[in-house]
């Protein structure tokens, strides 16, 4: 958590007193009256502002740490040295926003639209009882905006300055850097998939440990891989008289994101695989290995996980909107309980799970803590 940029001095508002403050803010915007908000030093953690006109609005150096912004129009908005972690910003609209110095750890930024945002370093000063002082967040000097972890699917950054940004771990599927400037800025284990990796001005040391799209050589594979689940199919359907058990280990199996939706794909080994954004939404999955994968973005809205292992894989930002993970009952009598212990990601992503204990005996650890 970020120091409290203003002393201490942040005011916290209810969501009572934010809806009409936001109201007034709204007729303002479409020249109907009402009155600009002025947000700035204010704490609107974990509120919902979402699908709201909140364009030109002022939130400088305010708290909106776990707060909903989903859908909104934030064009020329101020986030002036703002706490934005773990923030819904997704589908927003954040064209010419002033952002420098804001905090956007584990946010999901997914399709907004940051075209001309100010994206650069800053520092924040208040009025102190012995005069000016300056609040920085380490002693190393002020940084540019963390996007580490964040969800920027498609995000375009169209001309924004960018200098010092961190997007480590950040899912960048097809996000658009035409223009922007980039000095300093950090990749590192980035989702680099559909980017044009010239506009980022990266050495190939800078690459080392992203994202890419598929390599020629995973696509020549393409068609083996393919075979090996038509040959599970056959394996699981006759009890295992036919076919073959599929062993992925290791290999990137994202070119098989049409081919395992709703699949039967129980026992599957799929360990240490680059599986990100692929959709097992429906799939049978009992008792399947993914440990150590990088799942990052993927879906398994629905599907049956009982026994399955996710030991040291990486969810961040994967769906599993009622997923079962109960235990799975074997013949011998026993259960084979679902297993997330060193998984990175958060208690929230299993809020509508079928779990047998609390998600927070999962054994997790954060993608911010597993970062740092």
């Amino acid at each position: 958590m970020l120091k409290n940029l203003y002393g201490g001095q942040r005011v916290a508002r209810t969501q009572a007193e934010l809806n009409a403050i936001l109201d007034a803010h709204a007729r303002f915007a479409t020249s109907q009256g009402g009155r600009r908000a002025q947000l700035g030093k204010a704490d609107l953690s974990a509120l919902d502002l979402a699908n709201r006109n909140l364009k030109e609005i002022d939130f400088s150096g305010s708290s909106l740490v776990d707060s909903s912004l989903y859908g909104s129009n934030l064009r020329n908005a101020s986030f002036y040295c703002a706490d934005l972690q773990r923030a819904d910003m997704r589908n927003t609209n954040l064209v010419f926003a002033d952002m420098r110095g804001a905090s956007l750890k584990g946010a999901n930024l997914s399709y907004a639209k940051l075209d001309n945002a100010d994206l650069r370093a800053a520092m924040m000063m208040y009025m102190s009882p012995d005069g000016i002082a300056i609040v920085d967040r380490n002693a190393d000097g002020p940084q540019g905006v963390d996007f580490s972890n964040c969800s920027l699917k498609k995000a375009s950054f169209g001309k924004a300055k960018l200098d010092g940004a961190n997007f480590s771990g950040a899912l960048l599927q097809g996000a658009d850097f035409n223009g922007s400037k980039l000095s300093n800025a950090s990749f590192k284990g980035a989702v680099l998939t559909g980017v044009n990796i010239k506009d980022l001005h990266l050495s190939t040391e800078d690459l080392k440990g992203c994202v890419t799209d598929p390599t020629p050589e995973t696509i020549k594979r393409f068609g083996e891989m393919r075979s090996k689940l038509d040959s599970h199919q056959q394996w699981i359907v006759s009890g295992g008289t036919q076919g073959a058990h599929c062993v992925l280990d290791g290999e990137d199996i994202r070119l098989l994101q049409k081919l395992v939706v709703g699949r039967p794909l129980t026992g599957l080994s799929a360990r240490n695989t680059i599986a990100i954004g692929l959709n097992f939404a429906g799939c049978q999955l009992q008792g399947a290995r993914f440990d150590g994968a990088d799942l990052r973005d993927a879906d398994f809205t629905g599907a049956d996980l009982r026994g399955a292992s996710f030991g040291g894989a990486n969810i961040a930002h994967a769906r599993l909107d009622k997923a079962d993970l109960r235990g799975l009952p074997l013949i011998n009598g026993q259960t084979r309980g679902t297993d997330f212990t060193g998984a990175i990601g958060r208690e929230e992503q299993f809020a509508t799970c079928q779990l047998e204990g609390e998600a927070s005996m999962l054994g997790l650890q954060t993608p911010l803590a597993a970062a740092a």
